[in-house]
């Protein structure tokens, strides 16, 4: 795959005026504020609030989270855009980064950026610091800014929205959404520590009901995993649910891997080719395993090159050299699973 033009003349000026705009400290001054007014997608009950974060969209309903992202911006890592394409470029600066920078030289006051998931479908909610009356008269225009910006990369598997902040509260819809997914982690929580199991933590913000126990209790995850499953089926919620051990030094190894993370989700989630459903991670201290779930089958004839397409391009970022320095050279392992939750063997 070749980088095209338009990127390659990107990447040369942004090396020879690396330099953060105004935009960003503004926002950065903000962000705080601003996470209180946004239901964060990750939310987590239990005594101990989860820290890990889907760094890109782990919703399967509407939902929204602030981001920030910070880009490697060293002469190092133009060796490594030029030898990696589009893995490269993301790597070298998020796409929500972009955005804002982009339409703040357009003019446009932004308050927030929202990225979501909606029916197996990435959508970007930008929130105009404006009023509901210019944000009509202006959706048109920046809907076709946000195109050009995400066709430059050859994104095309999303939704776009853009709506007027709102001061006061979220939507009576969002409300009840995030209402339900609490009262559904408190309870199976609740169950499960009452039937004597050692939880630390219940994740129901995602696709996949999250589960976490102490690393001591390892072999206890089975046990704990058809338990899960049956309370869920018990009160008519019927998702998906894995079990994953926790020790300190995984949190550490997650926080070295976060913005390599987010450079794979915005790349795999945001192009229709390659049909990644959900992408998930377990952060060992022997190594991190990086799970991708497609929506593909085996028998179709285009799978394959797909599959290859995938774990090559995934691989070399992750051997970059930029990146083995980001994350001290931890080992890794890459699955690339198909619908039905097998492993790709090519």
């Amino acid at each position: 795959m070749k980088i095209d033009e338009s990127v390659k003349k990107e990447i040369q000026e942004e090396m020879d005026k690396i330099q953060t705009p105004p935009s960003l400290y503004e926002f950065a001054k903000n962000i705080s504020k601003e996470s209180k007014n946004r239901t964060d997608v990750e939310k987590s009950t239990g005594r101990k609030r989860e820290r890990r974060k889907l760094h890109f969209v782990v919703a399967a309903v509407i939902s929204f989270v602030v981001l920030t992202g910070s880009a490697f911006l060293s002469p190092t890592m133009a060796e490594v855009v030029s030898k990696i394409p589009y893995l490269g470029q993301i790597f070298y600066k998020p796409i929500q980064e972009v955005i804002w920078e982009d339409l703040a030289k357009e003019g446009y006051q932004l308050s927030a950026i929202g990225i979501g998931k909606w029916e197996q479908k990435p959508y970007f909610d930008i929130e105009l610091n404006e009023t509901e009356e210019y944000v009509k008269q202006e959706e048109g225009k920046v809907i076709n800014l946000l195109n050009e910006i995400l066709d430059k990369r050859g994104y095309d598997n999303y939704e776009l929205m853009v709506s007027a902040k709102n001061e006061n509260e979220v939507s009576s819809v969002q409300k009840e959404i995030d209402k339900q997914r609490e009262e559904l982690g408190e309870k199976l929580m609740s169950d499960l520590e009452g039937a004597g199991y050692p939880i630390m933590n219940v994740n129901t913000y995602g696709p996949v009901v999250s589960v976490y126990i102490p690393i001591a209790d390892e072999a206890k995850k089975v046990e704990i995993y058809k338990a899960a499953i049956e309370l869920l089926k018990a009160n008519e919620t019927p998702k998906q649910v894995q079990v994953i051990t926790r020790d300190l030094s995984e949190e550490e190894i997650e926080s070295r891997w976060m913005p390599v993370m987010s450079s794979i989700e915005e790349e795999l989630f945001l192009k229709k080719e390659y049909e990644v459903a959900d992408i998930r991670y377990s952060y060992n201290p022997e190594k991190v395993s990086i799970t991708i779930m497609t929506n593909m089958k085996s028998s179709d004839l285009e799978t394959k090159e797909t599959v290859t397409k995938i774990r090559k391009e995934i691989t070399d970022f992750l051997n970059s050299e930029e990146v083995k320095t980001k994350t001290e050279n931890h080992k890794f392992e890459l699955i690339i699973q198909d619908k039905n939750g097998d492993d790709f063997l090519f």
